[in-house]
């Protein structure tokens, strides 16, 4: 082999070898600023949620709405200014749901946090929102059951365990 071609040769892996790390950097940038973006979404949230306002109102649908009000109205059919209270815990979840739905933020995430309670608060929902939907002829509230769902297939104790969380057992 001439020594032209052997550093033709030479520069052209060496062109290849600094494409490919260029690309590798680029995504693991990437990757980072994607997380570092997330931050301040996952802290609006996990403030929200621990409101008092919220968890009173999480504990009455969890404890009190079934036997207060009846599904047959609907959604709509619970009176103000429960409802208004009610809003503001389904909006959160449905919310939650769009962010996870459409891939801005990690459902592993979310589902290993709020995963037990979003599921808990969608029982006692979902003849509400069913009747709901009936009513209005839409999917109301459908991101929220779709995170329910997901936190049903794949539970905040199976991803504890994915994520090698360890248990004091001392």
């Amino acid at each position: 082999m001439d020594a032209s071609l052997e550093i033709n040769l030479s520069s052209l892996f060496l062109s290849i070898l600094a494409v490919a790390l260029s690309g590798y950097l680029a995504y693991r940038q990437a990757l980072a600023a994607h997380g570092a973006n997330l931050i301040p979404i996952i802290f609006t949230a996990f403030r929200e949620w621990r409101q008092d306002d919220f968890a009173r109102t999480q504990s009455y649908i969890l404890h009190e709405l079934s036997t207060a009000h009846d599904p047959a109205g609907g959604y709509a059919g619970i009176p103000e200014p429960l409802r208004r209270d009610i809003d503001h815990v389904t909006i959160f979840y449905d919310d939650l749901g769009k962010l996870v739905a459409y891939k801005a933020v990690d459902p592993k995430v979310v589902i290993s946090t709020f995963g037990l309670t979003i599921v808990r608060v969608w029982d006692v929902l979902r003849p509400y929102i069913y009747r709901e939907r009936e009513i209005r002829g839409t999917q109301f509230m459908a991101l929220f059951e779709d995170l329910a769902c997901r936190a049903k297939d794949e539970p905040p104790s199976l991803l504890h365990r994915r994520l090698g969380l360890r248990k004091d057992t001392s």
